[in-house]
């Protein structure tokens, strides 16, 4: 059966009847793995109390929304809000209905490797403890790793699993273009390749010898 809202989304033909768009947002949102972003808001809260700086409103949000929640979940699952798995099989074809193992792997680390390396790095930023910079580097590193391979992997493919593959290169003449790979593909991918290079710039900065103590 066609996509009931993007129908020229050939990939979706034979996309999964029970994660089929419903045209209702908050289908599935009673699904238990939607408790997860709160449980993680309230051990990040406990251990490390609210966020004080833009530093670590980011690495909550990676922790309890993008990493264990959205993609470690949803996107390798597909349960949870039946919207948001529809969405990933719009906006990417490697997750549903092809489960490409290349991107579930990313999924995976993103669940049980960068998710509660973000827990532990914003308890170490809110308490200032000695190995926060040591979290960074390495959370930043597997964020860094995992976006540049997600996203290199698909160039390499030729773009042939994103929406309207057939009318390339990308306009700006549709929504779907707009949403899916201008906005989507390029623009929020680039966060989790830029930010963390500047988080090593900053780490750097800040563990390296201050001269004036020295002297």
């Amino acid at each position: 059966m066609a996509h009931k809202i993007y129908q020229n989304l050939a990939h979706l033909d034979t996309f999964p009847s029970d994660l089929n768009y419903t045209g209702i947002v908050f289908d599935g949102w009673d699904h238990p793995i939607n408790v997860i972003p709160i449980l993680v808001l309230s051990v990040c809260f406990i251990f490390g109390g609210l966020p004080r700086s833009v530093l670590s409103v980011w690495v909550l949000m990676n922790a309890a929304f993008i990493h264990l929640w959205m993609d470690g979940l949803i996107g390798l699952t597909g349960m949870g809000p039946k919207y948001l798995a529809d969405e990933y099989a719009v906006l990417d074809s490697r997750y549903w209905p092809t489960k490409d193992s290349g991107v579930m792997i990313i999924s995976i680390l993103e669940l049980v490797v960068m998710g509660p390396l973000c827990i532990f790095w914003y308890i170490a930023i809110s308490q200032k403890c000695w190995c926060r910079h040591f979290l960074c580097l390495i959370t930043s590193t597997f964020q860094l790793m995992g976006s540049l391979l997600y996203v290199l992997c698909e160039i390499w493919d030729g773009f042939k699993h994103l929406p309207e593959k057939e009318s390339w290169p990308p306009t700006f003449d549709s929504y779907i273009k707009l949403k899916y790979f201008w906005l989507v593909f390029v623009f929020l991918n680039s966060f989790w390749i830029n930010i963390p290079l500047l988080l090593y710039w900053s780490t750097w900065q800040q563990m390296k010898p201050n001269k004036e103590k020295q002297t």
